[in-house]
C-alpha cells in the first residue's frame, strides 16, 4: 500500500471548501457519522446543491451516493456510505477529508492514524464466497509489506510500485497452488480422464466469460448513472476534432492537456484521445479522427459524452437520430 505524510496537504486544503471525519469502528454507519457539517452545507452555492453526491479517490475509483435531508441537517444515505466504508476497509481511526470540487463532487483523501496518506486501495482483489478470510489475508499482507518497506529510505512512489508488484506475485502464486490442488484432488477421485477434464474446463471457461460480461455490463451501467455529461450534435468539422463545452471543462476536466479513454457503449471498443487545453477552448484532437472513422460518427448524430472516471468517457449516440440520418441517406 502506498503512503505519504498528510499534514502538508491538510494545510494546503484549509482554504478549500470541505470537511473531515474520523472513522472509529463503533459508529461507522450512524446517522450522525453520515451527516454533513451544518457550516459546510451553509457555504455551498445553491447552484451546486444536489441530492446526488460523487466521492472520488486518488486512484480513480468513485462512489455515487444519495443525499437526504431531515429537519435538522443533510446526510448521506446508508447503502452508498456503507459501500464506501467497506471498499476502503475503514474503521481503524482513519482521518478522512472530503474536498468539494463543485456540483456535489468530492475528492477524498484518507490518512491512517500515524498520519500516513493512503495512495492506493487497501483491498486490491475482489471478494469471493470466503470473503471474510480473503479480506483478512489481504490486510495481513498489507501490514507485512508496509512494515518491510517502511524501514527503507526509498521514495513513496518507488515503494508503491514495489508493493503492487509483490502483492500481485503473491496473488498469482496462491491461485496456481489452489488450481493445482483442485486438479490433483479430481484425479484422486477418479476424474483423471482427459476428456472429462477438458469438458469441465470448457464449461468453467464459458461460465467465467458469461459472468465477466455481466459484471462489466453492471459496472458500466452503475458508472453511467449520475455521471457528468455533455451533448453535441456532429457537424462536418466535428469529424476531425471536437470542441468541448466550456462549462463542462471548468467543472469536470483538468486544466492541462491529458489523454482520455473513450469507450463504445458495447464495451468492445475504446480509443485513446488527446484532450488538448488551449487558452480559448479545449478540444479532442489527437486520436479523435480515428474514433470518428471507426465508431463511426455521422453528420447529424446527437452524441452524449459521459465522464465515468477521471480520465474516461462513454460515447453514446441517439438511436432514433441515427435511424433518421440513415433513412435520409438512403432516400
Amino acid at each position: 500500500m502506498g503512503w505519504n505524510t498528510g499534514f502538508e496537504r491538510i494545510k494546503q486544503e484549509r482554504k478549500d471548501l470541505g470537511f473531515f471525519k474520523i472513522f472509529q469502528s463503533a459508529d461507522l454507519s450512524s446517522e450522525s457519522m453520515r451527516a454533513f457539517p451544518y457550516n459546510f452545507m451553509s457555504r455551498i452555492p445553491e447552484k451546486d446543491l444536489s441530492y446526488k453526491m460523487v466521492i472520488r479517490a486518488q486512484w480513480g475509483k468513485s462512489w455515487d451516493v444519495e443525499v437526504s435531508k431531515n429537519t435538522r441537517y443533510y446526510y448521506i444515505e446508508k447503502p452508498g456510505w456503507d459501500q464506501f466504508v467497506s471498499d476502503n476497509a475503514l474503521g481503524r481511526n482513519e482521518f478522512v477529508t472530503f474536498i468539494h470540487k463543485g456540483k456535489m463532487i468530492f475528492n477524498v483523501y484518507i490518512y491512517e492514524q500515524n498520519c500516513m496518506e493512503i495512495l492506493i486501495p487497501r483491498i486490491l482483489m475482489p471478494m469471493d464466497c470466503s470473503g471474510g478470510i480473503k479480506r483478512e489475508e489481504e490486510e495481513c499482507s498489507y501490514k507485512d509489506v508496509k512494515k518491510e518497506y517502511e524501514e527503507t529510505d526509498e521514495s513513496p512512489e518507488r515503494v508503491e510500485i514495489k508493493i503492487r508488484k509483490k502483492i500481485s506475485e503473491e496473488s498469482k502464486t496462491s491461485k496456481k497452488k489452489k488450481t493445482s490442488k483442485r486438479v490433483k484432488n479430481g484425479m484422486e477421485r477418479g476424474g483423471s480422464s482427459r476428456g472429462v477434464e477438458l469438458k469441465a474446463r470448457q464449461k468453467k471457461a464459458e461460465a467465467y466469460n458469461t459472468s465477466k460480461k455481466m459484471k462489466k455490463k453492471i459496472k458500466r451501467n452503475k458508472k453511467m448513472t449520475g455521471a457528468p455529461e455533455f451533448k453535441i450534435t456532429i457537424r462536418n468539422s466535428y469529424l476531425k476534432f471536437l470542441a468541448i463545452p466550456k462549462h463542462f471543462v471548468d467543472d469536470h476536466l483538468p486544466q492541462k492537456s491529458k489523454f482520455f479513454t473513450i469507450h463504445h457503449p458495447d464495451g468492445l471498443k475504446s480509443w485513446k484521445v488527446l484532450c488538448l487545453v488551449r487558452e480559448i477552448r479545449t478540444i479532442f484532437s489527437g486520436g479523435y479522427s480515428k474514433l470518428a472513422r471507426e465508431y463511426p460518427l455521422l453528420v447529424g448524430d446527437k452524441c452524449t459524452f459521459k465522464l465515468i472516471e477521471p480520465y474516461a468517457f462513454i460515447l453514446d449516440i441517439s438511436k432514433k437520430t441515427r435511424e433518421e440520418i440513415t433513412h435520409c441517406m438512403i432516400d
